[in-house]
């Protein structure tokens, strides 16, 4: 941070277009180191990743771009220990190990929890591959510091405390981890546990804990497993009891899982008949034991696995030869010498030399019997010799990779404080450089300063130039403003004088025009008394026609308002009905759909890209209403799920259909909308609360509890039936939401991955990891923190 503080500040010393530069090198640089990271990833070969992290790690380090020295370190090591440069990997594990989590002399780099715990999870690796398991835990531990509830790294360090044989340590670790697979249904991961109990290195041949494991495998294979596992517990299980010597009982399990391996496809079929005829030949039934080893060895020739042939073929020299089938065993075990040799397996061709010798022993060619055994003590010693050579280089090698783990770090620290100090160094020389820069520039500031008062100056005096010229002009154009306004004020009194001259001639006409007026009126009103007297007759006649026909249009309003009352009653009544008609249409389907209905006559199914599907479920519905009336059951789940039905409207929810105690509603539909997750979460939450409020409020209540499953995803929705409509709902968000109700626990709301990644910014949650859902896989789930949590 520092050091990008100081370059800022050069940058600004040298102006504007210095700063864009600088920081578009650097930039360019670490993305550099990014891109050559990434391309490093991708590589085909180990030799081309390790030379781009190799790149990538070099623009880092002369970066001083401490995130990248350590991704890179990391990559380098992982590349390391795929190409079994155990040491070379030690060291750049460390290396990154001390840029993440440095000591308390160094400066700490932001936490990255991942590329630390990838560098933990190697070191333990490591160490546990070279059968360091104290310094494999101590790393797995720290891994585990960083990890979040993550059974994996717990059974590693229970793996590390089976190696050394302390069971104990072991079984404690252990125990918790059955425990919540168990709970988990993580069937795989039990038997893997249960697998390593019972291969544990070091049990005594009559110690049964090994069998008494096997039984738990069995019991689980049996209800989950395939017939491939089936067979490969079966013949593990017919091993322990052939250790033990109890032949008769290892031929029932390797009877059980020839069998499992006849109806099914078992990749190790050659290995299960070796151990049923090594079996049936210890119970005495030496022909149905070389017939078996004879399955075996077709199905290893189908195969085309030479290094197992040779194997097979000793095997059965050695049991015709048990029988006194010499000749048959010496046809064998020539061919076991044969296939040895070309596999270059030295221990089983020792042992078939010792088989020939024997045969060759039988057959009286004491000759032939010296070579073989003679072959075979050469072979034998060799062997002694390799074995002893190579545990001397593998206890040499743990030797110094533990002694190189302290060397390395403290190679590493004094590397460390050399870059300090050659960082001080270069700080010094900067800030030396930056102070001689800065009393230029303060230099250029002064000079600066007086050019600025100079050109204030002229400035100034050309400002009072202008104002002086423009206060003349404005004197200038108010005078001349003055003049045309007396101008316009004589034009306006001539105009008023030629107006009231107009306006006098103009009354004149109007009175000699008025007297005009009058003497016609009076003319007109003695024609009109003349013609009155005439009409006045006339109009005695027209008003009683007019009564009568009054008379006969009220007759016939009357009944024409009778009639019409009659109509409306008519019509109101229709209406009534037709609105019962709609609010009862509207009850059971959305008001969209229903209005498509009622015009069309149908409704077409839609699909929904992402809508949000809601499931509840009360605890223990089954014996509550076993103890109750059928009203009594019907009164308190029609309470419920009308409060439900209540929350639902307030937050825009469809509600779908309840089955028995199931209560089922979806929000984005049949109207879209991009707020459905967090409109169904806060349902969810509230429905929570009112069943909450409701047992405290009302000490009767029987439905003290439930479970809540939301998930959100692709739906279909569309009306079922022709004469009793139902709207519904399909589609895997369904099925996933129900199975997210019944996987979660009561009193929570168990969301989805999915619904998690669009509430997560407004409803904080707790991460339950990956469940096993049936027919679905692992499913990410979350619990919603409720304001009790």
């Amino acid at each position: 941070m520092r050091l990008l503080i100081l370059l800022l500040l050069v940058a600004f010393s040298t102006g504007p277009r210095s700063l864009a530069q600088g920081l578009e090198d650097l930039e360019h640089s670490v993305a550099e180191a990014d891109e050559l990271l990434q391309q490093a990833r991708g590589a085909q070969t180990a030799r081309d990743s390790f030379d781009r992290a190799s790149q990538s790690l070099a623009i880092a380090q002369d970066l001083r771009y401490e995130g990248g020295i350590a991704r890179a370190a990391v990559l380098l090591a992982q590349v390391c220990v795929r190409t079994n440069r155990i040491e070379d990997a030690l060291e750049f594990y460390l290396q990154a190990e001390e840029k993440l989590a440095p000591g308390e002399t160094s400066l700490p780099l932001v936490l990255d929890r991942s590329t630390l715990l990838d560098v933990y999870l190697g070191l333990g690796d490591l160490f546990f591959q070279e059968k360091l398991y104290g310094n494999a835990r101590r790393y797995y531990r720290k891994a585990a510091e960083h990890a979040q509830s993550n059974n994996i790294l717990f059974e590693k360090i229970a793996d590390t405390f089976l190696h050394e044989g302390r069971y104990d340590s072991t079984e404690l670790i252990y125990g918790p981890l059955i425990i919540r697979y168990e709970l988990e249904g993580d069937y795989p991961r039990l038997v893997q546990i249960y697998q390593k109990l019972a291969n544990a290195e070091g049990r005594a041949p009559d110690d049964t804990t090994g069998l008494t494991y096997y039984r738990r495998i069995e019991a689980i294979l049996d209800t989950h497993g395939m017939p491939e596992e089936r067979a490969v517990m079966y013949n593990n299980v017919g091993k322990q009891y052939a250790v033990r010597d109890d032949y008769k009982r290892a031929l029932e399990y390797f009877l059980k899982a020839a069998l499992q391996c006849k109806y099914s496809n078992c990749d190790y079929k050659h290995i299960v008949y070796t151990n049923l005829g090594i079996a049936l030949h210890n119970t005495g039934q030496t022909k149905a034991s070389i017939d078996t080893l004879i399955e075996a060895v077709k199905d290893v020739k189908k195969q085309k696995n030479q290094f197992h042939l040779a194997d097979l073929e000793h095997l059965i020299a050695k049991t015709y030869l048990s029988d006194g089938d010499v000749y048959n065993a010496l046809t064998h075990v020539n061919e076991a010498i044969r296939l040895a040799r070309e596999t270059k397996q030295k221990e089983v061709l020792a042992r078939s030399y010792s088989t020939a010798a024997d045969v060759y022993y039988r057959l009286y060619d004491f000759k032939k019997a010296y070579e073989a055994y003679k072959e075979y003590l050469t072979l034998a010693e060799s062997m002694r010799q390799q074995n002893q050579a190579r545990q001397q280089r593998i206890e040499q090698q743990r030797a110094q990779l533990n002694a190189a783990e302290s060397q390395i770090k403290y190679i590493l620290a004094r590397q460390y404080l050399k870059e300090n100090e050659l960082r001080a160094a270069r700080y010094e020389a900067e800030r030396l450089e930056l102070k001689n820069k800065n009393l230029e520039l303060d230099q250029q500031r002064k000079e600066n300063e007086l050019l600025y008062l100079s050109a204030q100056k002229d400035a100034n005096e050309a400002q009072l130039r202008e104002k002086t010229f423009q206060i003349l002009q404005a004197r200038f154009e108010a005078q001349k403003a003055e003049a045309e306004k007396k101008e316009l004020l004589i034009r306006g009194l001539r105009q008023q004088e030629h107006i009231a001259l107009v306006q006098r001639q103009t009354d004149s006409v109007r009175v000699a025009q008025l007297r005009q007026d009058q003497a016609f009126q009076q003319r007109e009103q003695e024609n009109f008394k003349r013609f009155a007297y005439g009409i006045g007759g006339l109009g005695l006649l027209t008003v009683l026609v007019m009564s009568l026909s009054w008379w006969f249009a009220r007759r016939s309003s009357r009944r024409m308002k009778a009639k019409n009352r009659e109509i409306e009653n008519q019509k109101n009544q229709i209406e009534e009905e037709r609105h019962k008609s709609d609010r009862l249409l509207l009850n059971i389907l959305p008001g969209e759909v229903a209005q498509e209905l009622r015009v069309h006559g149908y409704a077409t199914p839609r699909f929904y890209e992402r809508a949000t599907v809601v499931f509840t479920d009360f605890l223990n519905f089954t014996s509550l209403s076993e103890k109750l009336s059928p009203e009594q059951l019907i009164d308190e789940l029609d309470a419920c799920f009308l409060g439900f039905d209540e929350i639902c409207e307030r937050h825009g929810l469809e509600k779908i259909k309840t089955i028995g105690d199931a209560y089922m509603c979806a929000g984005g539909l049949p109207v879209p909308n991009d707020t459905h997750p967090e409109d169904a979460v806060s349902a969810a939450l509230e429905m929570m609360e009112w069943l909450q409020k409701r047992n405290e409020t009302n000490p009767a209540a029987v439905f003290t509890a439930m479970r809540v499953g939301v998930h959100t995803g692709p739906v279909i929705a569309g009306v079922i039936g022709k004469n009793k409509f139902a709207y519904d709902i399909w589609g895997d968000a369904v099925n996933l939401a129900s199975r997210l109700e019944e996987l979660g626990e009561p009193g929570r709301i168990n969301i989805s991955g999915a619904t998690w990644e669009a509430v997560k910014h407004r409803f904080p949650c707790t991460y339950r990891g990956k469940k096993e859902v049936h027919n679905k896989g692992l499913v990410d789930m979350y619990f919603v923190n409720s304001a009790r949590d």
